[in-house]
């Protein structure tokens, strides 16, 4: 007996099958889900659904979405990238908005490496500290749980 299958819009065409949300996903890389949360985060516009039920995207929806993983990569945020392709269709603007998002991006991430860089010198001091009083004998918090460290540790080496 031969099964016969209900044919998704355009089908009738071997070489290309209509892009629903699972080919968009395989496509762009991600999974479906991602593709509906993108819906619902207003980052991808969902196509309307026609009589027969199969929401079909255009070539554009690869583009977002490859666009927002990228965006993603680089360190922006959902609401930023949203905010960007919001003035995807200006052209000139759009690749202006672009320029002026990586230029306060880098500005953020100099920042960000500035205070990383004080956070590790601080660090490399307190672990410095540390080292010097347990050295010395002089760790009050050593000194204060000594004991329960020392049960604490034979605990952990006896679980191995």
């Amino acid at each position: 007996m031969q099964r016969t299958m209900k044919a998704k819009p355009g089908a009738s065409d071997p070489k290309r099958s209509p892009r629903t949300i699972g080919r968009l996903a395989r496509e762009a890389g991600v999974n479906v889900e991602t593709i509906r949360f993108y819906e619902r985060r207003g980052l991808l516009r969902q196509p309307r659904r026609p009589d027969s039920g199969w929401r079909l995207y255009d070539d554009s929806a690869v583009w977002v979405v490859h666009y927002i993983k990228m965006g993603r990569q680089l360190g922006f945020t959902l609401a930023e990238l949203k905010k960007l392709m919001g003035n995807v269709t200006g052209g000139r603007a759009f690749c202006a908005s672009v320029q002026k998002a990586y230029e306060d991006k880098i500005d953020l991430m100099g920042e960000k490496i500035e205070r990383l860089k004080t956070m590790r010198k601080e660090l490399k001091k307190a672990l410095l500290a540390c080292s010097k009083r347990s050295m010395q004998g002089d760790c009050p918090i050593a000194q204060r749980c000594s004991a329960q460290v020392s049960v604490r540790v034979e605990e952990i080496r006896t679980r191995r």
